[in-house]
């Protein structure tokens, strides 16, 4: 007799949050993990955790709300290891904003260039305020975010200010240099 597994609800939840969410989710994980074996690592534990957590989904918030969650406490908790494992040299918002980088390269003035430089400088700021601005870059508002990382939508939102300005201020230096 041939017996095939029925899928459960935990599974029809998660196969519907990977293809509703699933390429939003490798962008995501991108913001955290510059190797790309690395970033394939944090990838399959996103993926573990939010099937798992698929049987704790009860709809208190939305599918999307849910599937962020799950990602960013799996991809703290990645970058909370690998810092402790290797030390890095994250800065803070007020760090940032003091330093400008007088050795900028005036050349590097098309899109993919930009793009990159904006992830370099995500990376470089420290866990909270990289998570957040992640978050916005995925089309998150303040109050999603806020639900997600636990801090108020207001300071989520002065956050978001703060790092926008800080990406256009440095793109925009960048392009004069």
């Amino acid at each position: 007799m041939n017996k095939t597994k029925q899928p459960t609800s935990q599974d029809l939840l998660y196969q519907q949050a990977v293809q509703e969410f699933g390429r939003e989710l490798t962008r995501f994980v991108a913001g955290y993990e510059r190797e790309n074996r690395k970033r394939q690592e944090l990838l399959q534990e996103v993926h573990l955790a939010l099937w798992r957590s698929m049987a704790a989904y009860m709809e208190q918030c939305s599918l999307r709300t849910w599937v962020y969650r799950v990602a960013h406490n799996v991809a703290v908790t990645h970058i909370q290891r690998n810092q402790r494992a290797v030390e890095r040299n994250w800065a803070s918002l007020e760090e940032l904003e003091l330093h400008v980088d007088e050795a900028a390269d005036i050349l590097l003035t098309d899109r993919r260039l930009d793009l990159e430089r904006v992830m370099e400088l995500v990376h470089s700021l420290i866990a909270l305020d990289r998570e957040i601005i992640l978050l916005y870059l995925e089309d998150l508002d303040a109050a999603s975010i806020s639900e997600i990382t636990g801090l108020s939508s207001r300071n989520v939102a002065t956050k978001i200010h703060r790092i926008k300005s800080l990406l256009a201020n440095r793109l925009a230096f960048r392009r004069k240099s």
